[in-house]
């Protein structure tokens, strides 16, 4: 609900001072697309507007800001309904677009509010928008809107800003282009003579010119200053002693002069001014109710008519407001001084605010008198409203709440547990807080309803996922996961909250720039994905396919990497939310820069900049443009980093942080190619010691090799190739490849200085391989394929070669094991979990024994084919490379991945394909446990992509299509009655009654025989 007085030109008081030459300057705004006033409290910025537009009878659209409007929604729908206030047809095409938040980019338009410039272009007529307290609105999406709205704004329409601050958002172009002019401080003080006028005209003073010049230097002109010394003056006995005494800053001077004007008032008007100091507006009702006293009209117009700093919101003079100075001061003074009296006076604004339906402002009031269980009914009762709509208010609030309120309020101590993980000053207390939380509420299991215990545990255990991760107990966080998405529900708060277009805490998005250990974090990664199968659509599962894409880039295996990201990629998957499409989308541009694809990856960060719809939007553009940057330079394209470095706002003396890694990492890559080595060195200094302080290994690697190389080109070899070899140590055991492959032709030379140089022969071998993937990196040849692995069916390894020769496995247990590394398809299996799947029955030292017998026996075996090397052991991690593999296993889950296709003959053929591939099931000839369920999830998805295709056939009424797919489904599972079902509607659909009865015939012979029942009616009723 917007508040009337908000769009109300405030009333202008009966002063005689002429300010027409201020008038002027305001008028001269009519021939502008901004006139911006910005000066500190108390210089008149409102009242010289007010009083312009009454004076001109100027067509004027007003809104007074506050605090509640800092949110994109309530600013915008405030402006349209100022607008609509003046133009009462306007805003048809503008509403329904509001709710869609800010748009895209800078470059493309935003929805709403283009929709307002193309009404406004249909208004001819001149016409003012005023925005008063514009230094209350902060939010970076609401400055994107408002420069986009200057930029376009209709000849006829002239935008009007007050503000105790300079504009947020770039102004140059208007002033250059003479559609801006700044009204400041020093036009809108008093002049002297202005000031004698004041004087002479709206008090009973008799001072001196001389006295009133004075008063004027004093205050610098400051307007609210002459009016607290004229009443502080109309009570002295010794004017010219009161005159000297002004002295001091403005700050100063309003506290002493403020003092003088409280103390000489009385004792019933003090009371009254202190308990109504707290409201941010008031009413006659309202005030009594807070003060108690029947006379708060009476004492209203007292003020009024004593000039005491009030001011009428309305023409009707119903509501007030306090100046900000007057405020200010009593509320300090009420705080101070009556500290019973200031909880009482906040408890009943509370009250009244909440039972005319201001419950924002209520609570406000409910949290400043600490009545802590009134703050948090008023959240759970309109809690849906606070998040869609005020999510800022209802974290500022629940922040403030002694954390005892909260518990046994699930939704409301899930909310502010979730905060806690925006705050990493809060993370140490987040695993107990978590732990004690999901325990209490574990226990309410038999105490609600199971659907409501269920959506309540799905948030929680979500919540303890995120625990664990921050631990880095990644199993436990897998365990949590998987639990959590068992109890999820669409409605469930994780999913509505996941959908929030914020940029989001970079530890919980980018898993490997807090995760050091690149092997665990790809067993965890990959665990998700393949627990998620073909869904794509869990709100965090696409922060898992980049940060596992990451993962296979730094590892340089660049065509599974754009495989895996190419699941999140597709035209008609489900539109990513800002902060997961910002890690796909700059993953993606990586991988098709280190495939040689520069086209693809420029291509790919414009479509990211254009699609970008957030709140948090000028947050993602720096990190974009810093991204750009980078890969700008990488590219030999110094031009457009020194392009960058002029517009980026960043220097190598800022003040480095977490949030700001990837600018500050950006910005010292491009500074080392552009030249400017000492502003990269120290830079990279403060970020090495930030990251190792924060034990983030990945970056702190990337920053090392960084200073290797700017000592290389600075002639200091000796120690540069110390950096180097620190770098190599730390990457060795992660196995990273591209994060030396991507510095380019420099790398390489002192890469080769490195192995020829007398170093740490325990990391040459590691250089010596680094330098092999800088030749392997040029264009990739097509993939030579060295054996056919079958895993549908019995499991085989043959040839390549097309000869038919296939490995004889030297012991079952070695066929096992190559198995079972397929099974996870190049991805490192723990070691532990080795052991414990396929010798669980042995004691663990002699298991360990057998597997490390076992891997050699395997590489053995696989060498008869020349593969070489592909099964790999680092840091307890055992791996098969799958690169020079033909896998059926990976064909078949990239083709149910992909789905049906929709051309009929696409369909026959993806049929067929599928078919082949699949035969008898997954590993259906070995008797290996381990295999179970993935052998029963591949059927589940086999038969529901038979039965997507015989809807397809049935669609295009090709029916003896669909019923071979159906029969084939039956082969498997013969009393599937849905399966029959299916059938027979396709019989009938064909017109082929016999066979349809034939079909229930069968069934119900099936039924009796085995199960002693008779179909289910419903199918019967079909024929």
């Amino acid at each position: 609900m917007i508040v009337k007085t908000k769009l109300t030109i405030p009333p202008v008081s009966n002063d005689l001072v002429d300010r027409s030459s201020l008038m002027r300057l305001l008028h001269k705004g009519m021939g502008t697309k901004l006139t911006l006033l910005s000066a500190p409290a108390g210089y008149g910025k409102t009242t010289a507007l007010s009083k312009w537009t009454r004076l001109n009878n100027i067509r004027a659209a007003w809104l007074s800001l506050d605090q509640h409007d800092n949110d994109w929604v309530q600013f915008w729908s405030c402006v349209t309904a100022s607008i609509q206030d003046i133009i009462p047809d306007y805003g048809q095409t503008v509403w329904p677009l509001l709710e869609n938040g800010p748009s895209a980019s800078r470059v493309s338009a935003e929805p709403a509010v283009q929709a307002m410039l193309n009404e406004l272009n249909l208004f001819t007529c001149e016409l003012a928008i005023i925005l008063d307290d514009v230094h209350l609105i902060e939010h970076p999406a609401i400055h994107q809107s408002l420069s986009y709205l200057l930029e376009r704004l209709p000849s006829s329409i002239h935008l009007y800003m007050a503000s105790r601050t300079e504009l947020p958002f770039p102004t140059a172009r208007l002033l250059a282009k003479g559609d801006m002019q700044r009204i400041t401080m020093q036009d809108l003080r008093f002049t002297h003579e202005e000031g004698v006028a004041y004087f002479r005209g709206t008090t009973e003073l008799s001072l001196t010119r001389e006295q009133v010049v004075k008063l004027c230097q004093q205050t610098e002109g400051w307007i609210s200053g002459l009016k607290l010394a004229a009443i502080a003056l109309a009570r002295s006995d010794n004017i010219a002693e009161s005159i000297r005494a002004f002295s001091g800053h403005q700050h100063h001077i309003s506290e002493y002069l403020l003092e003088e004007v409280f103390h000489h008032q009385s004792e019933e008007m003090r009371a009254f001014l202190l308990r109504t100091s707290i409201l941010s507006r008031m009413n006659d009702s309202l005030c009594r109710a807070v003060t108690g006293l029947e006379s708060s009209q009476n004492l209203f117009e007292t003020l009024k008519q004593g000039n005491l700093f009030t001011i009428p919101l309305d023409d009707q003079h119903n509501w007030y407001r306090y100046h900000h100075l007057l405020s200010d001061f009593l509320q300090k003074l009420f705080s101070r001084t009556a500290e019973g009296e200031w909880t009482k006076a906040h408890v009943q604004a509370a009250n009244w605010l909440e039972s005319h339906g201001f419950v924002e402002e209520a609570a406000e009031h409910y949290l400043a008198g600490r009545q802590y269980e009134d703050v948090v009914r008023i959240m759970e009762e309109h809690l849906l409203a606070f998040l869609f709509k005020k999510s800022i208010v209802l974290g500022e609030l629940i922040l403030q709440v002694p954390e005892s309120y909260l518990v046994n309020r699930p939704y409301l101590e899930w909310f502010y547990l979730n905060l806690m993980f925006v705050d990493r000053t809060r993370w140490a207390y987040i695993p107990e807080k978590v732990e004690q939380a999901r325990t209490r509420y574990e226990a309410l299991k038999d105490q609600m309803s199971e659907e409501n215990w269920n959506k309540m545990m799905g948030d929680f255990y979500l919540l303890s996922a995120m625990s664990c991760f921050i631990q880095k107990d990644l199993t436990r966080s897998a365990d949590y996961l998987i639990m959590a998405e068992h109890y999820l529900t669409e409605d469930s708060l994780t999913y509505l909250i996941g959908q929030n277009k914020y940029f989001g805490t970079e530890e919980l998005e980018d898993h490997l720039f807090y995760i050091n250990d690149h092997h665990e974090a790809a067993a965890y990664l990959h665990r998700m994905i393949d627990h998620c199968g073909p869904r794509t659509d869990h709100p965090y599962i696409a922060s898992m396919f980049a940060s596992y894409s990451k993962l296979l880039y730094d590892w340089n295996r660049l065509e599974e990497a754009e495989a895996c990201l190419n699941r999140m990629m597709k035209p008609n998957h489900k539109p990513l939310i800002p902060r997961m499409l910002f890690h796909v989308h700059i993953t993606a541009a990586r991988i098709q820069l280190g495939l040689g694809n520069r086209a693809r990856a420029q291509e790919l960060m414009e479509q990211l900049k254009l699609t970008i719809d957030s709140p948090d939007y000028e947050l993602f553009m720096r990190k974009i443009e810093a991204e750009e940057a980078w890969q700008f330079v990488r590219q030999d394209d110094i031009a457009f980093g020194v392009k960058w470095l002029e517009y980026c706002g960043m220097a190598s003396t800022d003040e480095v942080s977490l949030v700001s890694v990837s600018e500050h990492m950006a910005l010292s890559y491009v500074l080392s190619a552009c030249g400017r080595t000492e502003e990269a060195w120290s830079l990279s200094e403060k970020l090495i010691q930030l990251l190792v302080k924060e034990d983030r290994l990945r970056d702190r690697i990337k920053m090392i090799i960084l200073q290797g190389l700017l000592l290389y080109r600075m002639g200091q070899k000796k120690e540069a190739l110390n950096r180097l070899e620190t770098a190599l140590h730390l990457a060795q055991p992660e196995g990273l490849i591209r994060s030396f492959i991507d510095e380019g032709a420099v790398m390489a030379e002192l890469l080769s200085e490195y192995v020829q140089a007398d170093r740490d022969l325990s990391i040459k071998d590691y250089a010596k391989s680094l330098l092999q993937a800088f030749q392997d990196s040029q264009p990739i040849p097509p993939k030579m394929i060295r054996a056919q692995v079958c895993c549908f069916g019995r499991f085989q390894v043959t040839s390549g070669q097309g000869d038919g020769n296939a490995i004889k496995w030297r012991t079952s247990k070695t066929e096992e094991l190559m198995a079972y590394l397929v099974h996870h398809r190049g991805e490192p299996v723990d070691r532990d979990l080795i052991l414990n799947n396929l010798w669980g029955d042995m004691d663990s030292d002699r298991a360990r024994v057998q597997l490390n017998n076992t891997v050699y026996t395997l590489r053995k075996n696989l060498s008869t084919l020349g593969l070489e090397g592909i099964v790999q052991h680092v840091k307890g991690y055992y791996r098969i490379e799958m690169h020079t593999l033909n896998c059926d296993y990976i064909a078949f889950l990239q083709l149910i991945s992909e789905g049906v296709p929709a051309p009929i003959e696409h369909i026959k053929e993806y049929e067929e394909i599928l078919g082949k591939i699949y035969r008898n099931g997954y590993l259906q000839g070995n008797d290996f446990p381990w295999a179970e369920g993935m052998r029963s999830r591949l059927e589940n998805e086999y038969f529901r992509i038979l039965l997507q295709i015989s809807e397809h056939y049935v669609q295009e009424r090709e029916f003896s299509f669909a019923v071979n797919q159906l029969n084939e489904i039956l082969a498997f599972n013969p009393l599937n009655e849905e399966i029959h079902a299916k059938l027979i509607r396709v019989y009938m659909l064909a017109g082929d009654r016999v066979s349809a009865m034939k079909q229930y015939d069968s069934l119900k012979g099936m039924l009796q025989a085995e199960l002693g029942v008779e179909p289910k009616e419903s199918i019967r009723q079909l024929l």
